[in-house]
């Protein structure tokens, strides 16, 4: 198995796609950063820690939730639609290796690059920080970074068995991962309407509820507001989202099967 995750990095490597995901994860800490300190923003905060969280908040909150399920969305594509662009179902079968084996592979690479992607979001949240703020609690911030990648990668898996499914082109495949995000970030905008059965089976605001939560209990944010009966307890949201990975997971391999078949 080690090895076939070994190849599966390298085909990203290749391709120099590791590098985009590090310089993606730089795309919002920046022109975030520059933003909270303008004379606009800073007047709403009393301390230059209360900036900070705020930051790390806007960062991990649109840079992660939102930019992240498109990443994985287009490494899943580049990872699942190899073996069908350059024909090399026939090949693959004639060694010792079973699609469940290279599905798993392919899924745990997803997951660890959902969790550098996060990390180094993380990372330059708290770099930009120390240029203009007092920067706190960096250790939690790079934990609750760590939980974040993991989470909404499980939480993108669901979108992953679209693409499988529809095995299209890698445009329609982006498209896919725009409206997976447009559609988390529309229902995090209806959280005060929909149903809290409806927000917590959508994996991506399922995730913005969790982290909210965390966050309110670490100090980081002082309160949500009238949306603490929609918080998740880490307990569930690993539940749910476990749920939603393992059958996504099967559906995948039943998928890929199928078409190594045909």
């Amino acid at each position: 198995m080690l090895k076939l995750i070994i190849c599966e990095f390298a085909k990203l490597k290749r391709k120099k796609f590791i590098l985009f995901v590090i310089l993606s994860a730089l795309l919002f800490p920046v022109p975030v950063t520059a933003m909270m300190t303008t004379p606009q923003m800073a007047k709403g905060y009393d301390s230059q820690a209360e900036i900070f969280n705020a930051c790390f908040q806007f960062i991990m909150g649109y840079g992660v939730e939102l930019l992240l399920p498109c990443v994985i969305g287009v490494i899943a594509a580049m990872l699942f639609f190899m073996e069908r662009d350059n024909d090399t179902f026939k090949n693959l079968r004639t060694i010792p290796v079973t699609s469940s084996q290279m599905i798993f592979a392919k899924i745990i690479v997803l997951f660890a690059m959902g969790v550098i992607f996060s990390l180094f979001s993380a990372f330059a949240a708290v770099l930009c920080g120390s240029l203009v703020s007092q920067v706190n609690g960096v250790a939690y911030k790079l934990f609750v970074a760590l939980e974040m990648g993991i989470f909404t990668t499980a939480g993108t898996l669901p979108l992953i068995v679209l693409v499988v499914f529809f095995s299209k082109t890698y445009i329609f495949s982006v498209l896919l991962c725009i409206f997976y995000s447009a559609l988390s970030l529309t229902a995090e905008t209806c959280f005060g309407v929909l149903p809290k059965a409806v927000c917590w089976l959508m994996p991506i605001p399922l995730t913005t509820l969790w982290s909210a939560g965390d966050m309110v209990r670490h100090g980081v944010i002082d309160s949500v507001g009238e949306l603490t009966y929609l918080q998740p307890t880490t307990f569930q949201t690993i539940v749910i989202l476990g749920t939603e990975a393992v059958l996504s997971v099967i559906v995948i391999d039943y998928l890929y099967k199928r078409r190594g078949e045909s």
